[in-house]
């Protein structure tokens, strides 16, 4: 039985997805030093196809995993998961799980642009079929082409995997295409293994919490941190 994105009922979900509030991810990508510096216009369009993505993979569940999304699209994606908390949480709240990410590793073959181009045709065909003549505004104001398209797509698995990053299947990779597993999964930001780690990080556990530090140069540091929930946290500094 193939996994599915939700069990809510559609209808629902929808509404939860038009509802979400994004505007802090849209303050980060505007910000022109740790963003993209888009403007409040272009980033309130973004937003627009990245719900309407997140809408379409609700209502071609069967196709979710072959659907692809345009550059911006996927940049912002990107922003709404660096805010971890929020982004499980308006997972588990739209969806009931988690709704993982996939990026392609690795050197692009021509066997790779060469699916890439099929989903491509595959996306246009059902957002043609979603939107008519407006297909291209509701992708992002970008025509689906594959060229346009970016290398990464939703990582969907059954209802017990929630909260964890996913494998690579060979059937089913393109370009970052997502695996559909039913394993329980731990709640972990990556799941890493030899053959095909990114370059992600992972949570830590309390039962295997080391006692450890990281002495970090203020000239180097990252405007961003971990947010540890009491009930999980360990005795790490």
């Amino acid at each position: 039985m193939q996994a599915r994105l939700t069990t809510k009922p559609e209808q629902h979900v929808i509404a939860a997805i038009k509802a979400l509030d994004l505007d802090a991810v849209k303050v980060r990508i505007m910000d022109a030093e740790l963003g993209e510096g888009w403007t409040r216009e272009y980033a309130d369009s973004i937003e627009t196809a990245y719900k309407t993505y997140l809408t379409m993979l609700v209502k071609y569940q069967d196709d979710a995993e072959d659907i692809l999304l345009a550059e911006d699209v996927d940049e912002f994606w990107h922003t709404h998961i660096l805010q971890t908390m929020k982004y499980a949480e308006d997972c588990q709240n739209v969806f009931g799980k988690f709704l993982h990410h996939e990026p392609h590793v690795g050197e692009r073959t021509a066997a790779d642009l060469e699916k890439r181009a099929a989903l491509a045709e595959k996306t246009r065909g059902l957002y043609a079929r979603e939107f008519g003549d407006a297909q291209d505004a509701a992708w992002s104001g970008h025509a689906i082409k594959a060229e346009n398209a970016a290398f990464s797509a939703a990582s969907i698995r059954a209802e017990n995997a929630a909260f964890s990053a996913t494998s690579l299947r060979a059937e089913n990779a393109a370009f970052s295409a997502a695996s559909i597993r039913a394993e329980k999964a731990a709640f972990s930001a990556a799941s890493i293994r030899p053959k095909n780690a990114a370059f992600s990080a992972a949570s830590l556990r309390a039962e295997n919490a080391a006692f450890s530090a990281a002495s970090i140069r203020a000239e180097k540091a990252a405007f961003s941190a971990a947010s540890i929930r009491t009930e999980n946290a360990a005795l790490a500094a």
